[in-house]
């Protein structure tokens, strides 16, 4: 049974943004895949570009089309529609390659020159957009005693990217997922984002033939995961469909970084007892600059019992809501989670930031992780470990 790539493409209008002197160029390295499709890229116009034929030969592929031609329009067009051309020209110019900027240029003429040269840095443009751009994570705590200042950094080599890929692909086919995984790691300071692409189980569905017949149509789809390590808490976030895969990249990252696959457990991060024990003083932000206003606009909770009964609230403020009232009205049941709505500074938009305990956070962008943490700390929504805590820590390390 034949094989295809989902990655069908669909926008015919993206073909424009492309100059197409450089379209060409692109394209005809599959040359012969067009000429099968009855379209001779050698005799094109590019005064008159057939645009309309191009299009439609791709969004009508075959079983015959080139795996590699898909995932380059795939890489090129995401690329150039999430990434600024300022950005995609300094990668360039930073690796060496001589790229043609002038003012007619677009981010995807920039992009495509880029996949001419060196397509592995155009994927990784891609896996950094898509590492950077996760906002909702599962905590787990290491068991390392927290370094210096100056020891709080952490790099991931090449060598060790490929040892996780080759410990992880064991399990991933195991799992039905196939084997060739990808490890791309993008250093921030103290802390490293990792992203993983891999497979799913295979994808069977009904396919629609250009001869109007039915087919079937069998492919893996792909899928990114993506973690954050904190080396200076020794911490790791997750953001991954399942459990086993979580508990994969945490056995992974463990033993290829610490020697032990058990170095990270569950942490314990998160509680929501300042908003019952505090009321509004839990939102006051004016210690943390950067930040101009919080507000409390949603929660759930739970009444346990052989069958639970669960509950959410909903207001603009719910302190202004609530009024005096507030402690007797949050002192009900057991909050599961509480969401936020944080105002910055020179920012006219405010963004959400959901927590859930004991270790679960989404924020609407990853730029405002820091001042959101900072916060957070300082209300104590954040639970930090103590000195007393590190010193059993040592204690418990030193005597294994």
């Amino acid at each position: 049974m034949a094989t295809f790539n989902p990655r069908v493409f669909t926008n015919p209008s993206r073909l424009k943004e492309i100059d197409p002197n450089r379209l060409i160029v692109f394209l005809s390295t599959w040359s012969d895949y067009f000429i099968g499709r009855g379209l001779d890229l050698t005799a094109a116009d590019t005064s008159d570009m057939p645009f309309d034929t191009i299009a439609a030969i791709l969004m009508n592929p075959d079983q015959a089309v080139p795996e590699s031609m898909v995932n380059a329009l795939y890489y090129v067009h995401e690329t150039a529609r999430k990434e600024p051309m300022d950005e995609l020209i300094e990668r360039a110019e930073a690796a060496g390659l001589d790229i043609d900027h002038d003012e007619k240029s677009t981010p995807a003429d920039v992009a495509v020159q880029i996949w001419l040269a060196k397509p592995d840095l155009l994927e990784r443009q891609h896996a950094e957009t898509v590492a950077f751009n996760r906002s909702n994570f599962t905590y787990f705590a290491g068991k390392s005693i927290k370094p210096a200042e100056s020891e709080c950094r952490i790099f991931i080599s090449e060598a060790q990217c490929r040892e996780m890929e080759a410990l992880m692909d064991p399990w991933f086919e195991s799992k039905r997922r196939g084997r060739g995984s990808r490890v791309f790691v993008f250093p921030q300071e103290n802390r490293i984002w990792i992203l993983v692409r891999h497979g799913q189980p295979m994808r069977r569905e009904g396919e629609h033939k250009e001869d109007g017949k039915d087919g079937i149509a069998f492919y893996r789809p792909q899928k990114d995961d993506v973690l954050i390590y904190d080396a200076e808490i020794d911490e790791i976030g997750v953001n991954a469909e399942t459990k086993g895969e979580r508990e994969l990249y945490l056995r992974t990252l463990g033993m290829v970084l610490f020697g032990e696959d058990a170095h990270f457990e569950r942490a314990e991060r998160y509680n929501l007892q300042p908003l019952i024990d505090n009321g509004p003083a839990a939102l006051v932000c004016a210690d943390i600059p950067g930040l101009s206003r919080v507000r409390f606009v949603e929660f759930g909770r739970m009444w346990d019992g052989t069958c639970p009964e669960y509950e959410t609230r909903r207001s603009d403020d719910l302190f202004e809501t609530y009024g005096g009232d507030w402690a007797a009205r949050l002192s009900l049941g057991r909050l599961t989670y509480a969401k936020f709505k944080v105002a910055f500074e020179g920012d006219k938009k405010e963004r959400s930031v959901m927590i859930r305990p004991v270790n679960i956070a989404r924020y609407e962008r990853d730029a405002d992780t820091s001042l959101v943490e900072a916060w957070l700390k300082a209300r104590g929504f954040w639970k930090l470990q103590s000195e007393a805590d590190r010193d059993d820590d040592f204690e418990v390390l030193e005597s294994a």
